[in-house]
């Protein structure tokens, strides 16, 4: 194991594809702002804008019985949120960015 490996710990490889989430029930939630959301999001998403000075308490309001597959554009934001919210007790997925959900099957739509 490489030094930032062992200092943050190894980077696990987890299956975020639609085909093996979706039966699983995880709940999928889109990081980015209401303006990103409102132009296309992945379908069934919830929003909650990780910018916003209230994400915590929104998170805290979240269900731990629940597994959440978070994502935004690019990766760095669901980075971030992923962190907050197992931070708080939650299972989360980093889903990463937009186009790699979709590359991992799912679809875009309400």
């Amino acid at each position: 194991m490489g030094f930032f490996a062992n200092l943050f710990g190894a980077r696990e490889k987890v299956d975020t594809s639609a085909a093996t989430l979706k039966p699983q029930g995880v709940k999928v939630i889109d990081v980015r702002s209401r303006g990103e959301f409102q132009g296309g999001h992945i379908a069934g998403a919830k929003n909650m804008d990780v910018g916003t000075s209230d994400f915590a308490q929104a998170v805290k309001r979240l269900n731990a019985r629940h597994t959440y597959l978070v994502y935004c554009q690019s990766g760095s934001r669901s980075s971030r949120a992923a962190g907050t919210m197992r931070a708080a007790g939650l299972t989360v997925l980093d889903g990463g960015g937009m186009h790699k959900m979709q590359s991992n099957g799912w679809t875009v739509g309400p």
